[in-house]
Parts: C-alpha cells; sequence; structure tokens
C-alpha cells in the first residue's frame, strides 16, 4: 500500500507557512490558492487559482465571475465566496450602523478600496454626509471605460438634495494604480463644487482610490472649504 501523501500537501504547509511569516510577499494566485485549499481539500488548486484570476482579470473582480463554470470548482466553492462577499460587505456598512464620523481622507479610501479601488475601469462613488460628518448613504453613481467614467454634476446635487446631505464626497478610481489627479480630475473637481455650493451643499473632498494608495484633492490644496 502506497501511503506517499500528494504532492500538493507539502506545497500547501509551505505557503500557509510564508503566509504566516509574511502574508504581503505572496501573490495574488497564492492568495487565492488558500482560499480554495479550504474549499477544495483534497485537490492541486494551484492551477485553478491562476485560471479563476486570469477569467477576473484581477483579485478585485474575483467575486464577480461565475465559478461553477471552472472544473473542480461547485456549487461549495462558489458559495465560500459569496459568504466571504457577503461578510466584507457588512464590515463595510458597519459604517453606517455605528454612524462613524468620517473625518478624515483616509477613512473614505478604507470605505472605498475594496468597492472600487481593484475595479479595471473607473468607477464614480458619491458619499452623503451630514452636519456631523456621519455617513447618510453612498453609490457608485456611474460606471465608465478604463480612463473613463461619465460624471453629470446635476445627478449629484439631485442625490444629495433628496438624501439632505449637508456636504459630499467625491470619488473614484485610477485603474493605472497611479492617484495622482490629472487636470480632468481638477476641473471636474471645480465644477461639482460650484454646483453643490449654489445649493448651500459643501464638497467635502474628492478622493482618488486605487490599490496601494490614495490622493485628497483637499489635502493637495484644490479644494478650499
Amino acid at each position: 500500500m502506497d501511503n506517499k501523501k500528494p504532492h500538493y500537501q507539502g506545497h500547501r504547509q509551505r505557503l500557509k507557512k510564508k503566509f504566516d511569516e509574511a502574508p504581503s510577499v505572496l501573490a495574488d494566485y497564492e492568495i487565492l490558492e488558500l482560499i480554495l485549499g479550504y474549499c477544495i481539500p483534497r485537490k492541486d488548486v494551484k492551477p485553478l487559482a491562476k485560471e479563476m484570476l486570469m477569467q477576473a482579470g484581477s483579485i478585485g473582480n474575483i467575486f464577480n465571475i461565475n465559478f461553477q463554470q471552472f472544473d473542480g470548482a461547485g456549487k461549495e466553492t462558489e458559495r465560500f465566496f459569496r459568504i466571504a462577499a457577503e461578510f466584507y460587505n457588512r464590515i463595510e456598512n458597519s459604517y453606517c450602523e455605528t454612524k462613524q464620523s468620517l473625518s478624515s481622507p483616509e477613512q473614505i479610501y478604507r470605505l472605498l478600496k475594496y468597492h472600487i479601488g481593484f475595479a479595471e475601469n473607473e468607477n464614480f462613488a458619491v458619499i452623503l454626509l451630514n452636519s456631523k460628518g456621519f455617513l447618510i448613504d453612498k453609490k457608485i453613481m456611474t460606471e465608465g471605460v478604463v480612463n473613463n467614467a461619465i460624471v453629470y454634476p446635476r445627478q449629484i446635487a439631485e442625490y444629495a438634495l433628496k438624501n439632505k446631505a449637508v456636504s459630499v464626497v467625491i470619488a473614484h478610481n485610477h485603474p493605472s494604480g497611479d492617484s495622482s489627479p490629472s487636470r480632468k480630475d481638477i476641473e471636474l473637481t471645480n465644477i461639482v463644487a460650484e454646483s453643490l455650493s449654489t445649493l448651500g451643499i459643501k464638497l467635502r473632498d474628492h478622493i482618488i482610490v486605487c490599490k496601494n494608495e490614495y490622493s485628497s484633492l483637499y489635502d493637495l490644496g484644490y479644494i478650499k472649504n
């Protein structure tokens, strides 16, 4: 009787040890491989992790793929990732439930990082705040192509008025990973600020969100409050 362990078991243990020692050094497919190892314990899931990541385009889009299209990834794998997505969404939405004041650009970045920071196309988000800086509501206003998302200041103003917002934070991602504001970003900031100002609503900030960094146009001096 052959008691030799499958080759992937040793690899999986080494990967776990690597994660325990320095999780940030793991590649995206290795993180996905570790997760899949809990869903599919008796199979080498490294090829599957790479295939899924290729299909998703980036780890930020992993929740959007159809898991059951892959050989070896059935209903349980899909359910596992749906649970993980719901778990993250509830953490994110806890800002609303705890009425936490969003008083810094870093807090806004944390709120939106996994929502739009990993997206391959530009997404434009709007965050509404009350007089104490508590979150009233947030939503993705538009989704665009790789380097452009069409934004209508009138829609932002109507959204803010409908929800009785005192101040607004706008945000969008740069798929390139460089959070430096472009000339168009600065121009849009000025247009939205002026549009809201006529209604007595303050544009508090414009945050550019990327996977590993962010920029605040308020901190950079482009917004005067």
